[in-house]
């Protein structure tokens, strides 16, 4: 069966919100791939946020035309229906940063998109046709057995527990 458009991916920027720290210092945005959608400003996100709070991959989202140098681009402007999707920054140290390749095959093994940066950040997808809660408490137990710090990005369901209690589920 042929398809009547060729399948194609736009970046939408969305500014990124600081921290108390001022973190991220390094970036003040971050370009997500999205697909296109029949309706010209709503767009799918297809990529994992890095360092967005307010979105995850599968949120349908408006975005709209803003004119720079040399042609447009994509600026974020609202979420319109949430993907059931949570996100997760993975911070390994830096002694296991040879191993990212593996930790994010280990990942994947489990259902979860993954994507990488710099050896060490990981962003974490979790769809949800996995079990949400069992994914959550696996990353809370690996995090405090020390095998990466972890952050919470866009969670779309509620965590039943604390990450930063002692106590491992």
């Amino acid at each position: 069966m042929l398809k009547s458009r060729r399948e194609y991916f736009v970046e939408i920027w969305f500014e990124i919100e600081k921290d108390a720290d001022g973190y991220p210092k390094s970036t003040t945005w971050e370009a997500l791939l999205a697909r296109p959608t029949a309706n010209i400003d709503r767009f799918v996100l297809e990529s994992v946020p890095f360092y967005l709070r307010n979105v995850s991959r599968g949120d349908l989202v408006r975005a709209k035309m803003v004119p720079e140098e040399g042609g447009h681009l994509f600026e974020f402007d609202g979420v319109i229906e949430r993907g059931g999707h949570n996100t997760y920054r993975l911070l390994l140290p830096k002694r296991q940063s040879k191993k990212a390749d593996s930790t994010v095959k280990e990942l994947q093994s489990r259902g979860l998109t993954v994507e990488e940066e710099h050896g060490i950040l990981l962003a974490v997808d979790v769809p949800p046709s996995v079990d949400q809660q069992a994914i959550d408490e696996y990353l809370v137990a690996e995090c405090h057995a020390g095998r990466w710090d972890m952050q919470d990005g866009y969670l779309q369901t509620i965590r039943t527990h604390d990450p930063d209690s002692t106590e491992v589920p």
